[in-house]
């Protein structure tokens, strides 16, 4: 072996690379073009978005404490209903699906 060989040894996810030697009457054939770099302005609105996320889920959840009084009590005195039916509407409409699926 020329050493050659050492050339991408893979031990793991690693990739080791070894010397690469010319060999006599080899050409320099044009390898695959060169992906060009993302420019730095892409980083931009990543950041953004990061900090609007953190800006989102830091704002209490929206909750109707009224609704939520009413509906404990009709759960604690036993006037509370379900309609499965509703409620399987209203989750194929939330999915996307619309109200006839």
């Amino acid at each position: 072996m020329t050493g050659d060989g050492k050339i991408g040894l893979q031990v793991g996810n690693v990739v080791r690379l070894g010397a690469v030697r010319k060999v006599a009457g080899a050409t320099a054939d044009a390898g695959p073009a060169a992906v060009p770099a993302k420019p730095a302005s892409d980083a931009v609105p990543v950041a953004s978005l990061i900090t609007l996320a953190a800006g989102i889920a830091s704002q209490p959840a929206p909750i109707d404490g009224a609704r939520v009084a009413a509906i404990r009590g009709a759960i604690a005195n036993g006037s509370y209903r379900l309609d499965p039916a509703a409620t399987a509407r209203a989750m194929m409409q939330f999915h996307g699906r619309g109200a006839d699926a």
